[in-house]
């Protein structure tokens, strides 16, 4: 898991083992949070390099190696965060009405935006659209900029733009990002 983690309620025991980056939504790159089922410790393969040998960990309390402390107390921070928003399922309603009001903009657009992606397996974490006039997506993504909008840009190997409205970002920005979306669409349909 790395975009969808801590962004919604996860029932674990539906997994073996969840293997997470927090770098979206706990904390900082370079901390990665590993669930696994007990059941699961103690059957690496000889090849398994010592990381990945769970065993190991299990039997160190995850100090094994030296943690990154300072990545490991913001990851702290963060879930006593989420915690006082009132905890994933209050996350979920958030980052759903993020990611409505910006799905609902694109699909409303009279295909001026498009999403490729179809509407039942949509993130709600990373929302990629692209423009009916391709050409007009370097001017999106520069007038965006002038508005502090940024990083906006889609993979280089997709192409199109990429909002990514991770837990952090508040509905304000997705708010001021359809608004610009309403506005450039005036502008250039």
């Amino acid at each position: 898991m790395s975009s969808n983690f801590c962004s919604k309620p996860v029932d674990v025991s539906k997994f073996g083992i969840i293997y997470a980056g927090a770098q979206k939504n706990v904390g900082p790159s370079g901390v990665t949070v590993v669930i696994i089922r007990k059941d699961l410790i103690g059957n690496a393969q000889e090849i398994t390099p010592v990381m990945l040998d769970f065993k190991i960990h299990d039997e160190n309390k995850s100090l094994y190696n030296t943690p990154p402390c300072y990545g490991i107390y913001m990851c702290g921070l963060v879930f006593e965060d989420l915690l006082e928003q009132g905890g994933l399922g209050e996350i979920e309603k958030k980052n759903k009405r993020k990611a409505d009001l910006l799905y609902n903009a694109i699909d409303e657009s009279k295909g001026f935006y498009r999403c490729p992606v179809e509407k039942s397996v949509r993130s709600l974490m990373n929302v990629p659209f692209t423009l009916e006039k391709p050409e007009l997506e370097a001017e999106f993504v520069k007038e965006a900029a002038k508005e502090k909008m940024v990083q906006l840009k889609g993979h280089r190997s997709v192409g199109g733009m990429r909002a990514s409205i991770y837990n952090a970002m508040p509905l304000a920005g997705v708010e001021k990002l359809v608004a610009f979306m309403k506005d450039f669409q005036a502008k250039h349909a």
